[in-house]
């Protein structure tokens, strides 16, 4: 299980299959399986990066000091969507 508060606000879960996303609001949460998952990544000169988790808008942002933090997400995030794509076949 992973866990991220992110100094956004964003609080992420990670569980191997579902990614949790709760906004700084205090608003409703979203569950995405990882199927429907197809991040990318932008960093910034400065360090401070947004990773586009679904092609319709949604995003995390994270400051240059939590670059550690995006990278472990991201490589549990495509070790999890290759054991799927192979359970999948």
């Amino acid at each position: 299980m992973l866990e991220l508060r992110l100094r956004s606000g964003q609080i992420v879960s990670f569980d191997g299959r579902i990614v949790e996303i709760f906004a700084s609001n205090g608003g409703a949460g979203m569950r995405l399986h990882i199927a429907k998952l197809d991040p990318t990544d932008a960093v910034e000169p400065d360090g401070s990066s947004t990773v586009a988790l679904t092609g319709d808008g949604l995003r995390l942002h994270f400051r240059a000091e939590e670059a550690g933090a995006r990278e472990r997400l991201l490589n549990a995030i495509a070790d999890a969507r290759r054991a799927d794509a192979r359970i999948r076949g």
